[in-house]
């Protein structure tokens, strides 16, 4: 799982206009401080799936295991502008773990329905951005082995997903940051549950 690399984050020129240096200044104010809020969580799944040989079809599958777990259980906090992406990524976990012949059925998904609760910003920054490092981790799956999850492509992409956030903060007080927040540790908390079912924090 990789979030947020720093080359991300943009500096507002010393010679940018006021008006456009004060937008600038509030672009990806909020998507650095879930990323700030969450770093233990992060750390803590890396370390995790660290320990995988996706190199290995057990360990791959797995990873791909633990990943349909946390997506599916997180599936109600789905923004459902998020939900056709998120929808398709579960049916490529699928997929994958069946032709590795490792089943693992996916749940029924509940229509997600718009409210005033911000954790679905958390919960897709999440996801979304776990998604970073799929190019790289791919390279690690022996080519006889399934990758459409890896390959997905979301129809929102990640920059597109950044720019909706960050109008979004511009809206945000205090009170619906701190949900947003929650969104992401719930988020976190999620795939840390499906690691313990794996049983990795136990090896």
């Amino acid at each position: 799982m990789q979030i947020e690399p720093k080359n991300l984050y943009g500096v507002t020129d010393a010679g940018t206009p006021p008006i456009q240096a004060k937008r600038d200044g509030a672009r990806g104010l909020m998507r650095c401080t879930l990323r700030d809020a969450t770093r233990s969580d992060h750390q803590q799944i890396d370390q995790a799936l660290s320990r995988l040989k996706l190199a290995d079809p057990g360990g791959y599958g797995v990873f791909l295991s633990i990943h349909l777990t946390a997506l599916s259980s997180l599936s109600t906090l789905w923004r459902p502008e998020d939900q056709a992406d998120f929808a398709g990524l579960l049916c490529c976990l699928s997929d994958d773990l069946r032709e590795l012949g490792c089943a693992h059925n996916v749940p029924e998904m509940t229509q997600a329905t718009k409210s005033q609760s911000l954790r679905p910003w958390g919960v897709g920054y999440v996801i979304r951005g776990s998604r970073l490092g799929a190019a790289m981790l791919r390279q690690r799956v022996p080519a006889a082995c399934p990758t459409s999850f890896l390959d997905f492509m979301p129809i929102l992409t990640w920059p597109d997903f950044l720019k909706q956030l960050d109008r979004e903060h511009l809206l945000m007080k205090p009170p619906a940051k701190t949900q947003t927040i929650r969104g992401a540790k719930q988020a976190f908390a999620a795939f840390a549950a499906a690691v313990t079912r794996a049983g990795l924090h136990n090896e």
